[in-house]
């Protein structure tokens, strides 16, 4: 695994084990990071956009994959970096315009570009993987879904502010504190997910945590789309 990568999980499983609502002084706020914990702070509002209905999503989904697919395909001689962004840039503007809220167009092309990266680099750290899902596309989605878990693209979702107090972890947080949900640390709880710090392309996470559902939404499907085409061009 990326050196980078495996420190920044390695620091995550120390706070879940010993410090799970942990007060950080340079946020002047709380780091939250085991999964039910996460899960409750996510249901706090934010303040930011409301994700867009699953109707919605859906629907720019359709609409969008047919452009997916074709920027999949006109990239898959280019280097992952430049796979990377141009699919994730294409696949963002089509997102966008089929669901026509520019709220969600910046979240939308950072979210997918950030998990083509990880994904692709979890697959180059893992060849087994990557070599089950070239020659199992039916993986696809399971895969995809696994590949947000373990390696989450948007690692800390925006803070919340507690509008009443909430206990967490067994420590009753005061009304008016600052919550930071570190999505990324929840997604490898190993009370939700055993093993969690392990990448199995045929676990079948479910309940896997996103920073923003809608532009994940979009991640996912252009990872259903675009990587078993990306392994089977590497290795011709």
């Amino acid at each position: 695994m990326h050196s980078s990568t495996a420190e920044r999980h390695a620091r995550f499983r120390l706070l879940r084990e010993r410090s799970p609502v942990h007060f950080d002084a340079d946020i002047g706020g709380w780091c939250i990071t085991r999964y039910d914990d996460v899960l409750t702070v996510l249901g706090i509002d934010s303040g930011d956009p409301e994700p867009l209905p699953k109707r919605v999503i859906a629907h720019a989904v359709k609409l969008a994959r047919p452009v997916i697919t074709l920027s999949t395909l006109e990239m898959l001689d280019a280097d992952d970096c430049l796979f990377a962004r141009s699919v994730a840039a294409t696949a963002a503007e089509a997102f966008t315009l089929a669901h026509g809220v520019e709220a969600f167009a910046a979240s939308a092309l950072a979210t997918t570009q950030a998990f083509l990266v990880n994904a692709l680099r979890a697959l180059r750290d893992h060849p087994g993987q990557a070599e089950l899902l070239r020659t199992s596309p039916e993986l696809a989605r399971d895969a995809t879904e696994e590949l947000l878990r373990f390696d989450t693209p948007i690692p800390v979702a925006p803070a919340r502010r507690t509008p009443h107090p909430v206990v967490l972890s067994g420590r009753t947080v005061e009304a008016g504190e600052v919550l930071v949900p570190v999505v990324a640390a929840a997604n490898r709880c190993s009370v939700r997910f055993p093993g969690g710090d392990r990448l199995d392309l045929r676990r079948r996470p479910v309940g896997v945590l996103a920073a923003c559902p809608t532009s994940t939404a979009l991640a996912r499907v252009t990872g259903e789309i675009a990587l078993v085409r990306r392994l089977r061009a590497a290795a011709r």
